[in-house]
């Protein structure tokens, strides 16, 4: 039976073989059939079964019944008691460290937490700043006109992928991202960054599976040569991995994102908002870790403001796994802090490891909070030449 479901005989033949496939190991499964006959089912359930549209709290609601979570058991993924009831009483949007943390931790749809755009279609607003800086960079039309800017602004969203994101995260006065910065000049760099990873070729398929540590290990050593950034980019093309160097706009403080191209393929965006060595090579393997860990789902994406001392579990678990994969705990945990911070200790772990000294100064300069140390050998001003596009005026240029 290769055809559209029509009847009830149908639909239950269809989720007999959805059934056999599922019961198959991981390695045996055939993906592609399976999606084919959930598809196929989706249509023929929202035909004849059509559910009204979830609200986020009705979602929520829903997961805490199904899962049997009482609120106190939502404080992981919303926060303190407090903000709880103002999210469940709809007086409180949630962040997108909320949405994220609700779509990893409870399989909620990303596009039921983002909620409807056309229900909150005068919301949806770009800044004005970010809207002028569109233009600069010609992402926009330099003749728009002030009252064109909303459709042309929610048009390009819409082919970066990432406009139904736009209503909880743009609203004028309130910045919902759960990190700094203008939530609009974030989600408009990472539409840049879509458009940008589209434009290139995908020289091989991603496979979640093949970032292991011995990918980590060949990609650290390219830091000991002098056009190690832009090796990496080649080394990643080689896993299905594409990396966009792109500037970030005013007003943010975003470093990176972790997302996926329509394609399939895995992007990880830099912004080099510290255009440093050190920055450069932690960032890069924080948003690969994400990659490797799984956390970011089809459509979806990770922004990173480093800066800022999350408590998030992804953020917590990407760090670890980024420190461990640089520089092994086991060297760095058998060393005493007030040797970490002589050159000679520097100089000597990157040898062994061979790594840039840069990332072995930096970690120092992170965990002591003395930033004033090793300057000279952090790498400053030493990444964006590596990125000619990195302050392209156009994303076709």
């Amino acid at each position: 039976m290769e055809r559209l479901i029509k009847t009830q005989a149908d639909y239950e033949k269809a989720l007999a073989v959805i059934d056999d496939l599922m019961d198959k190991p991981i390695e045996e499964r055939d993906s592609e059939r399976l999606e084919y006959w959930v598809t196929l089912v989706g249509l023929y359930e929202d035909e004849r079964y059509p559910i009204p549209t979830p609200t986020p709290v009705s979602a929520i609601q829903y997961a805490m019944e199904v899962y049997g979570l009482s609120r106190r058991d939502l404080e992981p993924f919303i926060g303190g008691k407090s903000k709880i009831s103002e999210v469940l009483a709809g007086k409180r949007p949630l962040t997108l460290d909320m949405i994220r943390r609700l779509h990893v931790g409870l399989g909620i749809p990303l596009d039921t937490l983002v909620g409807d755009m056309s229900q909150t279609r005068e919301s949806s607003r770009i800044s004005d700043s970010v809207a002028r800086e569109m233009i600069v960079r010609g992402w926009l039309r330099r003749d728009c006109r002030p009252e064109e800017l909303p459709d042309e602004i929610r048009q390009w969203l819409e082919n970066c992928g990432i406009a139904q994101a736009v209503p909880a995260f743009c609203t004028r006065g309130s910045t919902r991202l759960g990190m700094r910065g203008d939530p609009g000049g974030i989600l408009v760099w990472v539409g840049g960054v879509r458009t940008v990873a589209a434009s290139l070729p995908m020289a091989a398929r991603f496979e979640k599976q093949r970032l292991d540590a011995t990918f980590f290990r060949g990609l650290t050593r390219l830091s000991a040569k002098p056009d190690g950034p832009a090796l990496a980019a080649e080394y990643l093309a080689g896993f299905g991995i594409r990396l966009v160097v792109l500037r970030h706009f005013p007003g943010t403080y975003l470093d990176g994102a972790a997302l996926f191209a329509p394609d399939g393929g895995a992007v990880a965006g830099l912004s080099l908002r510290h255009d440093r060595l050190d920055n450069f090579w932690f960032t890069l393997l924080h948003e690969l870790a994400h990659l490797a860990l799984g956390h970011v789902a089809p459509g979806g994406f990770l922004v990173d403001d480093l800066d800022v001392r999350s408590m998030d579990d992804i953020e917590e678990q990407a760090n670890a796994m980024a420190s461990e994969m640089l520089i092994p705990g086991s060297l760095w945990d058998d060393t005493p802090p007030s040797r970490r911070g002589q050159m000679d200790f520097v100089l000597q772990t990157a040898a062994v490891l061979e790594i840039d000294p840069a990332i072995v100064a930096g970690r120092v300069r992170r965990e002591t909070g003395n930033y004033k140390l090793f300057s000279r050998i952090v790498g400053s001003r030493e990444v964006r030449r590596h990125f000619p596009r990195w302050g392209m005026s156009r994303l076709d240029g």
